[in-house]
């Protein structure tokens, strides 16, 4: 059923909602032909366009800024700060041609301190008022230092095998709809389910109302599900991986959740982690009498609101395990 776009998106007094976790549903299509993809959105360079606007899509305008924050997330107090930057990337993409998208840049924090940095390609097509994605390049911090750990650019490697643009939103939802949310060099990473519109949704930056839910999910063995709420004029309000909107400029200025002030306050927050108390032969003859198996790496990371060991197991009947240990006392702290 067509439900179409809705019109408004009302926000009331400043309320709050219990943090979003992430959805234990099983995925419910998991092949890339279950999804619309390139083949049917038949883009060219002639229509696409890097800034605009999208009724459910946050404002790909130079300037926009949101944050979303989730307390309970299992490394510590998360919150992720996006901005739309005002410079593009260029693309020359066989079968589509040259064009323009907009960067957004994604900074993801634990513990006010900078974890990972993405910096996303967005683009508009105008026939359809559809967002498209294609690609995006992302660093982890360590120290305060970016390292590199990633990339994936439609038409990328050249050839049979490069990746295609996935569809961030479409320019009209219908309920029921799905199609592919990003590519890679692989195929298809990921896809998305358009679940619902028309409920309200409670959350620290404001009450909307006439929202959409959407499932995404990985379509790489699909063990990622997460669920996104989008509500026009405000766009994206809750993702049970990030958490909940609690500020966004696109919201009307007498609204206290437009207030984006905060943005970017961590970033000269540098904690170098402890020293080491126990070593990584320790550490993973710790983690193989908990979980016997072959050890295949071990690194140090933040995890749980911890520096731990994270060795990784590969098991002879689980396939392949990470055992957290505590790099000061030596304890086990989570399986993943």
């Amino acid at each position: 059923m067509n439900r179409g776009v809705f019109l408004g998106c009302v926000a009331t007094v400043f309320a709050t909602a219990a943090v979003a976790q992430t959805t234990a549903d099983p995925p419910r299509f998991s092949k890339p032909s279950d999804y619309s993809s390139a083949k049917e959105w038949f883009l060219k360079a002639e229509t696409i366009v890097p800034h605009g606007h999208n009724p459910f899509f946050f404002p790909l305008l130079p300037g926009h800024k949101h944050i979303l924050e989730r307390p309970d997330h299992p490394d510590g107090h998360y919150r992720k700060e996006t901005a739309v930057l005002g410079q593009t990337e260029p693309f020359d993409v066989p079968g589509i041609g040259k064009f323009e998208a907009a960067i957004v840049q994604e900074e993801e924090f634990v513990d006010e301190e900078l974890i990972q940095r993405a910096r996303l390609w967005f683009a508009i097509d105008r026939t359809t008022n559809s967002v498209h994605a294609f690609g995006q390049v992302t660093w982890e911090i360590e120290e305060g230092k970016p390292i590199f750990t990633g990339t994936w650019r439609v038409g990328d490697p050249p050839g049979n095998t490069a990746a295609e643009p996935g569809l961030a939103m479409p320019g009209i939802l219908a309920v029921g709809a799905r199609y592919v949310l990003s590519g890679s060099e692989d195929g298809p990473a990921s896809g998305a389910e358009t679940i619902e519109t028309g409920v309200e949704k409670a959350v620290p930056a404001g009450t909307f109302k006439n929202r959409a839910r959407i499932r995404a999910q990985g379509l790489a063995g699909q063990k990622e599900v997460a669920e996104r709420v989008w509500c026009p004029e405000v766009r994206l309000v809750a993702d049970s991986s990030s958490g909940l909107l609690i500020a966004s400029n696109a919201l009307p200025p007498s609204q206290p959740g437009a207030d984006v002030s905060s943005f970017g306050k961590y970033l000269a927050n540098v904690r170098p982690p402890p020293t080491p108390k126990i070593t990584p032969e320790q550490a993973t003859e710790t983690a193989l009498k908990a979980m016997p198996g072959r050890m295949t790496s071990v690194v140090i990371e933040r995890k749980r609101g911890k520096h731990v060991y994270v060795v990784e197991i590969m098991t002879s009947n689980a396939g392949e395990k990470d055992v957290l240990v505590d790099i000061e006392s030596g304890e086990i702290v989570g399986t993943e």
